[in-house]
């Protein structure tokens, strides 16, 4: 295995990069050197406002990892685990989250807007404020996820399940409700 030179190490710190007990230093060092790291383990990395944008993801560990600040707009991260990860704040506009485990994951004012989610397991995941705009949620599981706050219109919400969750206008989801009432009715031009 080929030894990684330790001003590699000293410019993830200039840069807000740091490396966890567990993250992998060799699989940190080939998502930053190649914006790719497919199947890669980075539990409770450390990424705060990196960008990352166009990152392939896919089959990664993420658990507990934080990324808040960060730009993953149209990352693959399909079938990765982020579960309890910290995505506060993070761009992942037009990402490619289907399958994806974001359970108990902060994803606070967080932009999917156009994002894949579609068979993502969201359970107890805090989207507050998050930008859903035209996001795929479609068999995606929302349930007991806090909502409040949220913008969907726009968004494919086919086979989702919201329930126990906290939607965008503080009510709580119930039981057996109907997702279609989610829908918000697109915006009809003034008339002179």
């Amino acid at each position: 295995m080929k030894a990684i030179p330790s001003v590699f190490f000293a410019s993830l710190a200039v840069f807000g990069v740091t490396t966890s007990s567990a993250a992998k230093p060799d699989d940190m060092a080939k998502l930053i050197n190649d914006r790719a790291c497919v199947g890669c383990d980075l539990a409770g990395a450390n990424l705060y406002s990196y960008d990352l944008q166009g990152a392939d993801l896919s089959n990664a560990n993420l658990t507990e990892a934080a990324f808040q600040g960060s730009n993953l707009g149209f990352a693959t991260l399909t079938n990765a685990n982020l579960e309890q990860a910290n995505l506060a704040l993070v761009k992942l506009n037009g990402a490619d989250l289907r399958g994806a485990k974001l359970a108990k994951a902060s994803l606070y004012s967080a932009d999917l807007a156009g994002a894949d989610l579609t068979g993502a397991d969201l359970s107890n995941a805090n989207l507050e404020g998050a930008n859903l705009r035209g996001a795929i949620l479609e068999g995606a599981n929302l349930q007991k996820a806090n909502l409040l706050r949220a913008r969907m219109a726009g968004a494919t919400l086919t086979d989702a399940k919201f329930d126990g969750a906290r939607m965008p206008d503080g009510q709580e989801f119930k039981v057996g409700g109907n997702a279609s009432t989610l829908q918000q009715p697109a915006q009809r031009p003034l008339s002179r």
